[in-house]
């Protein structure tokens, strides 16, 4: 268990990765263009199509200026006006990443994908919205997850939430990684403003968007006054942080944060070096800057390399690291499956806090409160576990096998709860104390995944991360990188489930509660204060159907399960669970370290960071 909980810590502190497969198919929708879509927008008209489930949709439509050459790390810029229609009947390009099979795109391994020219969104509406004398309908504003560092909006389709549920959906493009988040006093010295020097590029890009829809929406059908922002993931961990940011205050009046995260990343750890005393991060700017000198050959290693650095005018600096290509910036960057650990959402005092998040939300005047629907799946660490050789092997060199079952799903359930510890039950009973607007707490169960002679992934996978995502999207046709998890045994209970978490989302756009759901056919969903059953468990009717349960986890309970379990016998490995689950959140102690036998230990030792 030692190296698995080394690996989850190293994980889990850095940022929440992972998010379900995509059809490797929606990006490539193009529509036929349909005169009857032309809508008006502040930067000038633009003509859709028509989808499928009787919608309409726009695609591609930018939102902001390409973030390019000068505009590199600055605050997103309106777009430049146009006057004839403008053509929205295919994706635009996605925001630059290193290629990875979970990213739904195509491309090869080590293969930098998309453009800095990626800041688009795209829009679905019924049909029967059309008429201008409609009814204003809700909008629904989807972040995608990835680790905010893959990924793209184009891998959702849209026409099942709009077309069913008869709201406005919206998806968009953010700047992903250190393109989209980057804290370096060579960009901030020069900023015109705090919102510019606060690094947050991409949180900016996500406001700026709410803002085009605050402005035009309405001429799609949308109603201004009525957005709710949902997001997986990192897209979670967005939300959350556009919860909390003073600037994105009446920009969005819901939030559902699907397995979401409330971490953010102080200054220094965004900025400094690593021998700093007080130290940055592995990736922080200033070491990205000495690897980028060092592979420009302006430096031979890490120590010239910061000289060169310290020597160089903010001017300097910022000419350089703009002069660099994306293929150059993204250089040996990868963390696995294309992805890489990079500190992300900056305590700045502007964009967003500088105060814990879970502080923040202990006073409703500290941040934009509005109902908020949060969940996390049972089972959100067998997705990373099913990767890990220390856990699972490879048969033949490609069928898993779990090594240890007891040892498997006892450390998933500890990194599962700890997730929704925090994520969920914390936030929700500060919020609840402090009589902040109402929240509504799920997990989600469904755990049917396909079985067969070869594999079985209701025991590997489970209610994985992520696996809930293609329910609220109704999107069971792209397998993405787990073929056969969605088979025809399981199709009954799954359409059924996708439909009425689809209907509960829905209602929870329309009315800040999910209540019974759109057609008032479902069980009640009670808010997080009406009483110990306060969890709407989502499962198919073989695992029991969407019902209200008691199944709260603190970060007191799981402690206590710590110092107790019987199936840890080894100390060491006990100390780095600990650190794995606590450390660089606000509820590590170190008197509770040392009272757990663990004082020997140097938790940056024995469970170090990135």
């Amino acid at each position: 268990m030692k190296k698995t909980i080394l690996a989850l810590a190293a994980l889990l502190i850095a940022s929440w990765l992972y998010f379900s497969p995509k059809d490797k198919g929606i990006e490539q929708l193009v529509l036929s263009v349909d005169l009857a879509t032309e809508r008006y927008t502040t930067a000038g008209p633009v003509v859709g199509g028509a989808d499928g489930e009787n919608t309409y949709a726009w695609l591609g439509i930018p939102y902001a200026a390409a973030p390019i050459g000068e505009l590199r790390w600055r605050a997103p810029h309106l777009p430049d006006p146009w006057q004839e229609p403008r053509t929205a009947t295919t994706f635009g390009n996605p925001c630059i990443q290193l290629w990875g099979p979970l990213g739904g795109l195509e491309g090869e391994p080590g293969d930098v994908i998309g453009a800095e020219d990626c800041l688009f969104l795209n829009i679905w509406s019924p049909q029967t919205n059309a008429d201008a004398d409609a009814e204003l309908l809700p909008v629904m504003f989807w972040i995608h997850g990835g680790g905010n560092t893959i990924g793209t909006a184009n891998t959702y389709p849209g026409k099942y939430l709009a077309g069913r549920q008869k709201v406005i959906l919206v998806t968009i493009n953010y700047r992903l990684g250190i393109l989209g988040w980057l804290r370096h006093p060579a960009f901030g010295n020069a900023a015109a403003n705090a919102r510019e020097a606060s690094g947050n590029f991409a949180i900016l890009d996500m406001i700026i968007a709410l803002e085009w829809v605050q402005n035009n929406i309405a001429n799609f059908g949308g109603n201004p006054d009525n957005v709710t922002i949902f997001g997986e993931s990192a897209g979670g961990r967005d939300v959350y942080a556009l919860m909390a940011s003073p600037i994105a205050g009446g920009l969005f009046h819901r939030v559902i944060a699907q397995s979401g995260s409330l971490s953010t990343e102080s200054l220094a750890r965004a900025e400094n070096y690593l021998d700093d005393s007080n130290p940055g991060v592995k990736l922080s700017s200033r070491e990205l800057f000495n690897k980028q000198l060092i592979a420009s050959g302006q430096a031979n290693n890490r120590a010239t390399a910061k000289v060169t650095q310290d020597s160089m005018s903010d001017e300097q600096t910022r000419a350089f690291l703009r002069g660099r290509s994306p293929q150059q910036l993204l250089s040996g960057l990868s963390g696995g499956a294309g992805m890489y650990r990079t500190p992300q959402n900056f305590g700045d005092g502007h964009v967003l806090p500088q105060d814990s998040l879970l502080d923040v939300f202990s006073d409703p005047a500290r941040y934009n409160s509005v109902p908020l629907m949060t969940g996390t799946t049972r089972d959100e660490l067998k997705l990373f576990l099913a990767q890990d050789p220390e856990m699972v092997e490879r048969r033949f060199g490609f069928l898993p096998r779990i090594r240890d079952t007891d040892n498997y799903n006892r450390t998933a359930a500890y990194f599962s709860d700890r997730w929704k510890a925090l994520s969920v039950d914390e936030p929700a009973a500060r919020i609840s104390a402090s009589n902040g607007a109402p929240v509504f707490a799920y997990r989600w169960d469904w755990d049917e995944g396909g079985k067969n002679w070869l594999v079985d992934y209701s025991s590997l996978i489970g209610a994985g991360h992520g696996m809930e995502v293609p329910f609220v999207f109704n999107d069971f046709d792209g397998e993405g990188w787990i073929p056969g998890f969605f088979n025809d045994d399981n199709i009954p209970g799954r359409d059924l489930l996708s439909a009425q978490m689809m209907s509960y989302w829905s209602e929870f756009a329309y009315s800040g509660q999910p209540g019974s759901g759109r057609d008032r056919d479902l069980p009640q969903w009670k808010a997080w204060d009406s009483g110990p059953q306060n969890l709407m468990l989502l499962d198919s009717p073989a695992g029991g159907g969407p019902r209200m349960s008691n199944q709260q986890m603190t970060v007191a309970q799981l402690k206590q399960r710590l110092r107790t379990d019987p199936g840890i016998v080894d100390k060491l490995a006990r100390c780095q669970t600990y650190v794995g689950l606590f450390r660089l959140t606000d509820f590590w102690s170190q008197r509770e370290y040392v009272d757990l036998g663990c004082g020997e230990y140097d938790p940056q030792i024995i469970s170090p960071e990135r």
